[in-house]
């Protein structure tokens, strides 16, 4: 039998052994893994293997006779891509295996130990997989930066003159102006707050967010970075000037927003969360592994429900598409749908909902299905109102209410057409198989009384019981229950009649 919860893996196997390459591969499916793999044992068949194919692993053992991990190893980082290669040997002396660790293999596995190789590989994907959580993240700042390039400068810390900078400090700061100036930066870069400025330069390291200077005539926003570098036994500044203003006034306005925003990479990592998801969420960070899952349209948080909604879109020079994710609150329109559909006392649906269920049940009865329905009136309500209040009559409306949901099938529909008027829809079952579920309502109203600030009155109620047909409308169908209501009342009440 497969196991359905193997993790797939593509695996390369550097091996001239097929019994050690099954060996591998019965180890791999007996940790988790469903291999699918290749062997090969010659530098030209590990070539063609690379070209033909992307893989997640590569195992290869360290001595062959036409080929050696070294060899491989050595191929394999030819190719840029970043795969784990995992040496397994049947031995291997201490100083072999540093030179290939520091050539680049990943682990090595003697082959008397293979057990620790699915732990060794699960560990090494992960690896992979953070490396490539921070080469996206490197690549969304690093567009950032080859869209606008930072203005940056040089500063020795003990004079404070501006030794060197980039073009685009220059341009703006400096008039055009070369390189080295004795000014200092808080004299050339108009700081609205220099003095903040001042305090990680006399540091050397640290920066200062959000900070306003002028430029053009205006007013912009910017990080500014301050890095120490020590060089010729001189002390220096490398300052970058990261203008953030865009980015500022847009964290601005997702953060205005009132729902919740996410963007979550192809692995389900933390890119980004709004204040509102920062307060519906608790410890959200940068990179972070999201168990909350997202791809629902409704979900609920801390007991509350959300609509979610979901947008995919790619970093440049990605495979695998990241997601905006959305959350808004439908708690209170919820409610008011709940509203609109539901009596407020009872609890059961309300008159709109019930033509829209009988018309519904008409059409599955086109279909070949059954269907039928009951009208219920409560016997005598008006003198409960009268004698008793109509806080009294609303209990009578409750109780009776809650009896009739005890008995109802889940698949059953009840709805208060107003006053004291009810009606149960019976999806699947004909008028007289409906009797039965009638027959236990009357049954346990029987042994529940009314009971209403110390008096005890008994319940009773009339019913018409029809079948809904192929050629019937929701007023025909209703007429027919209607009228078998009305003899059960002609008969002396507390009784159901079949149409």
């Amino acid at each position: 039998m497969t196991d359905t919860t193997s993790r797939p893996l593509r695996l390369l196997i550097v091996e001239d052994s097929e019994r050690d390459t099954a060996h591998i591969l019965l180890t791999l499916r007996r940790g988790g893994w469903n291999p699918d793999s290749k062997r090969v044992e010659t530098r030209e068949e590990m070539l063609a293997a690379l070209q033909s194919g992307a893989w997640d692993v590569i195992v290869s053992d360290h001595h062959m006779p036409r080929f050696s991990a070294t060899e491989a190893l050595a191929l394999s980082r030819s190719t840029g891509v970043d795969v784990p290669f995992i040496v397994v040997s049947g031995a291997i002396d201490e100083d072999t295996a540093i030179a290939l660790m520091r050539d680049g293999a990943s682990d090595y596995v003697l082959k008397d130990r293979l057990a620790r190789l699915p732990a060794a590989i699960d560990r090494e994907l992960d690896q992979v997989q953070e490396r490539r959580a921070k080469r996206r993240a490197e690549s969304l700042f690093q567009s950032v930066l080859r869209a606008a390039p930072y203005p940056s400068a040089v500063i020795d810390r003990s004079t404070g003159g501006i030794l060197d900078g980039s073009a685009s400090f220059a341009k703006q700061f400096l008039g055009g102006r070369g390189f080295p100036i004795a000014d200092r930066l808080t004299s050339v870069v108009p700081f609205s707050q220099p003095e903040r400025i001042e305090q990680i330069l006399a540091r050397g390291s640290g920066t200062a967010f959000y900070t306003v200077y002028h430029s053009e005539g205006g007013g912009r926003t910017a990080n500014v970075r301050c890095y120490s570098v020590d060089h010729d036994g001189g002390s220096y500044a490398y300052v970058v000037i990261e203008d953030v203003t865009e980015q500022h006034y847009l964290k601005a306005a997702f953060d205005a927003i009132e729902d919740a925003v996410l963007i979550i990479s192809a692995d389900r990592r933390l890119l980004y969360a709004n204040h509102p998801a920062e307060a519906l969420f608790d410890q959200l960070y940068f990179g972070m592994q999201l168990e909350q899952r997202f791809d629902q349209k409704r979900i609920e948080v801390n007991g509350q429900p959300y609509e979610v909604s979901a947008v995919a879109f790619r970093f440049a020079g990605e495979s695998d598409s990241s997601t905006i994710v959305t959350l808004h609150n439908v708690a209170e329109e919820e409610e008011l749908q709940l509203l609109a559909t539901r009596d407020a006392l009872t609890g059961a649906w309300n008159t709109r909902q019930f033509g829209s269920t009988v018309a519904e049940q008409i059409d599955l009865v086109r279909n070949g299905s059954n269907a039928s329905m009951a009208l219920i009136d409560i016997d005598h309500f008006k003198p409960i109102n009268d004698e008793l209040g109509h806080a009294a009559g609303d209990a009578a409306l409750i109780t009776f209410a809650n009896v009739v949901r005890a008995e109802l099938r889940l698949a059953d529909v009840f709805f208060r057409l107003g006053g004291d008027e009810f009606a149960i829809v019976f999806p699947q079952l004909s008028a007289s198989d409906a009797r039965d579920v009638v027959t236990r309502i009357y049954e346990r109203l029987q042994r529940t009384p009314l009971r209403f600030d110390g008096v005890q009155r008994p319940l009773t109620v009339s019913c018409g019981i029809a079948n809904l047909t192929s050629d019937d409308s929701e007023e025909s169908a209703r007429v027919r229950a209607d009228r078998a209501l009305y003899e059960a009342k002609r008969q002396g009440r507390a009784r159901f009649v079949l149409a």
